[in-house]
């Protein structure tokens, strides 16, 4: 085995660099790992139990009565507007009588003709037969002259036709008799069934559209906007909405958590609430509810640096107390955040 001797001036300066190099460095500190914020900031507003709903009549036409106030509270059902209702009234008048034209047309044909119209027939009937026997009688006579050329052929020809006329208006009248003392049909009797479900279908279709006038809270609320007046012009197409309500009764605070804070966000987290118009008032609540997506941003602050193009999770947030507040109030939110340790702890950095 060969070993590699170096002059020992050259060790000695070899040993020297090493040296020197070693304190040249500061010393190695690991960076520390970066705690994760004990709270997340989010705006948000004040909102009943439910959204704002936007309320518009079914039925286009001219309002002739609003019932109702800003402010008013309403119960479900109640009529917050009226619209013109003169030709849905005539509707319903004209799909009662039709239904009532083809119910009597049924009870004729399952009842059959009256026993007058029965009689007539039969007597008419009675009538025509005779006048055949007659005719009959005559023209065997006439007919025995008319071999012997006792009658001319013009007569034999008149009471021979007259025969056969006659024999036709017996079978007509024998026809009708036996069409009024007739049973109805099957197919008839469901012809006319179907009829009058057809008839009572359309009245049903002019009753809902007659109490379309009269536009109806959905549910139990307050009213936060009317949007028209008396003698306008409104519809289901209507830009403007005629009536917007929400349910007040409770308060919440619906909250947009950015994304890079909406991982975090629990069920159950406690809420600090402040708003510009409630100087030195903070409100409490909790987190009652949360967004299963992501969704554009909505709420903007016109904050300076304020991001736009980030997602927001929809956060809900029960107030605690009986606080007077306005719905449509901006707000702060503060959410408080259980310390779970370092960032990259779980991960074993």
């Amino acid at each position: 085995m060969r070993f590699l001797w170096l002059p020992a001036g050259v060790s000695l300066v070899v040993f020297l660099g090493l040296l020197i190099d070693a304190q040249s460095r500061g010393p190695v500190h690991r960076p520390a790992t970066r705690p994760e914020p004990a709270r997340i900031f989010a705006p948000g507003r004040i909102e009943g139990t439910t959204p704002e709903i936007e309320l518009r009549p079914h039925v286009a036409g001219r309002i002739v009565e609003v019932r109702v106030e800003e402010g008013q509270r309403v119960r479900q059902g109640d009529v917050l507007l009226r619209l013109d209702d003169a030709q849905y009234r005539h509707q319903v008048t004209l799909a009662r009588a039709e239904l009532a034209l083809v119910e009597a047309q049924m009870a004729r044909l399952v009842h059959g003709a009256r026993s007058q119209q029965r009689a007539e027939a039969a007597a008419l009937h009675q009538a025509k037969l005779a006048e055949l026997e007659r005719a009959e009688l005559s023209w065997e006579r006439i007919d025995d002259l008319h071999q012997a050329r006792a009658v001319s052929q013009q007569e034999a020809d008149d009471k021979r036709t007259l025969v056969t006329s006659l024999r036709a208006e017996v079978a007509a009248a024998k026809a009708r008799l036996e069409l009024l003392e007739a049973p109805a049909r099957p197919d008839e009797v469901e012809m006319d069934k179907a009829r009058i479900d057809a008839a009572k279908a359309q009245l049903e279709l002019a009753n809902v559209d007659l109490e379309w006038t009269n536009l109806r809270a959905p549910r139990d609320g307050q009213v936060l906007r009317v949007g028209v007046e008396a003698g306008e012009l409104t519809g289901p197409n209507a830009v403007e909405a005629s009536v917007a309500m929400a349910d007040t009764s409770k308060l919440y605070v619906r909250a947009y958590v950015e994304e890079q804070d909406a991982p975090r966000v629990m069920v159950g987290m406690t809420a600090t609430i402040v708003a510009d118009g409630l100087p030195g008032e903070l409100l409490k609540g909790r987190v009652i509810r949360l967004s299963p997506r992501m969704s554009r941003k909505e709420l903007l602050r016109d904050e300076p640096g304020e991001w736009l193009d980030v997602k927001t999770r929809e956060v809900w947030i029960q107030l605690e107390g009986s606080n007077e507040l306005v719905v449509g109030l901006p707000v702060d939110v503060i959410l408080a955040v259980a310390s779970r340790g370092p960032v990259g702890a779980e991960r074993g950095e």
